[in-house]
């Protein structure tokens, strides 16, 4: 499913074989000469993919919206939960807790397990939200 828009970035930005696949795997799957070709050549071009994706998603109507939600959501159900980088790409297009909300709700309605702290992507923002908001509260206190 990714693959489609590994497809459609490696056409508009002319992107090699080489760094098409890379855009299919998570970074724990990379070689050591697959990060350096992303490091040094997708990394630094991460900006303009996902401005191009941002208006790609901003032309499409709401059943366009709605398949890309759930294009990268089955994704992300194939690889219990983990996104590759042309997940994670789309992801910061489409809101990652939205994404993440839809993810769970497909496993659960599915039966499929995720693998461990995927979810933690939306928890990870109540968490910093509470840990911000009580060191508010003490630091108010203690005046």
């Amino acid at each position: 499913m990714s693959q489609e828009f590994a497809e459609l970035l490696a056409q508009r930005f002319s992107l090699p074989e080489s760094e098409k696949n890379i855009l299919g795997k998570t970074i724990r799957q990379l070689s050591r000469p697959e990060r350096r070709i992303y490091f040094e050549k997708i990394k630094p071009r991460e900006k303009e993919f996902k401005l191009f994706l941002k208006e790609q998603h901003a032309v499409l109507n709401h059943d366009g919206r709605r398949r890309w939600l759930n294009l990268t959501v089955q994704s992300l159900l194939e690889k219990g939960g983990d996104p590759d980088l042309a997940d994670s790409l789309v992801m910061d297009v489409l809101g990652r807790l939205e994404v993440y909300r839809t993810l769970r709700e497909r496993a659960e309605a599915e039966g499929t397990r995720l693998k461990a702290l995927t979810n933690f992507g939306g928890l990870a923002m109540v968490l910093i939200l509470f840990t911000v908001i009580a060191a508010l509260i003490l630091y108010l206190s203690g005046r």
